[in-house]
């Protein structure tokens, strides 16, 4: 069992370094949410590059504001899109609830509900990613308990000593009112039950199967920069990326994944 967080923006800026000397072993990023648009947690990128290079394994989920299974198949093709040359060593999740009433106030029911969370992780796990569904205890009872969903593995909310949930699942949100060094206010912690990084790797899941390191560049990235943090050379760098920057080394854009090497 490992211990775990799961962060987003709204944690704020974050010392990762303290993190990982706090003895978090992974971390579950927000990748974001659509809402008629596509939207990316604003410090995903930042988090996942700080972990990545301090060795702390990372998954991800997406909030979803999904009222069908046409909406649920753009959430789906959105993540696959943002993580595709990314190093994911823990699940994509689907976070199904209702916080802002969203849903309710959309008449999307229950039923509705059980077909978008189907949508979603079938065309994950299609992709070849390892996919999971994240809910409270009461979600998973009560509102999406439903044999097609038994497959997917579930990322249990139980804010408890213990999780009560019958049915199988891999983690455990046991607390949102954590406290690590390194972030500023409460943080969700969390245990992982299964050693999902050797399990996706020896599945050749969510990509793996290659060893290059990739970096997401940041606002006002370049690539002698980058080639310091990495201790390599930028034009070694350029060369492995010349369909994504373009003729011009110094024309690189906040945004873009970069290959590193091995």
């Amino acid at each position: 069992m490992k211990k775990g967080i799961d962060l987003s923006s709204h944690n704020g800026n974050i010392n990762m370094s303290y993190v990982k000397s706090s003895g978090i072993e992974f971390i579950i990023l927000r990748l974001g949410y659509r809402k008629n648009k596509n939207n990316i947690d604003k410090k995903f990128y930042e988090n996942y590059n700080k972990a990545i290079q301090l060795g702390i394994p990372v998954g991800v989920y997406i909030y979803s504001y999904a009222l069908n299974t046409s909406d649920a198949l753009k959430e789906a093709k959105f993540v696959i899109d943002t993580v595709k040359n990314l190093k994911l060593e823990y699940p994509i999740f689907i976070d199904m609830e209702d916080a802002d009433n969203y849903k309710s106030k959309k008449n999307v029911n229950y039923s509705t509900c059980i077909d978008i969370c189907e949508t979603f992780c079938n065309y994950i796990e299609n992709c070849g990613y390892y996919v999971g569904i994240y809910a409270n205890l009461d979600w998973l009872n009560n509102k999406i308990n439903d044999s097609r969903l038994d497959k997917f593995d579930k990322w249990v909310a139980q804010w408890s000593k213990s999780c009560t949930y019958k049915k199988d699942f891999g983690m455990w949100q046991y607390s949102s009112k954590g406290s690590i060094l390194g972030i500023n206010g409460n943080v969700d912690l969390n245990y992982a039950l299964r050693d999902y990084p050797s399990i996706i790797k020896n599945t050749k899941l969510n990509s793996l199967t290659s060893n290059n390191k990739f970096y997401i560049v940041q606002p006002g990235d370049n690539l002698t920069k980058i080639a310091k943090q990495y201790n390599t050379d930028w034009k070694a760098i350029y060369n492995m990326n010349r369909e994504i920057i373009g003729d011009n080394p110094n024309r690189i854009k906040a945004g873009q994944k970069l290959i590193i090497g091995n």
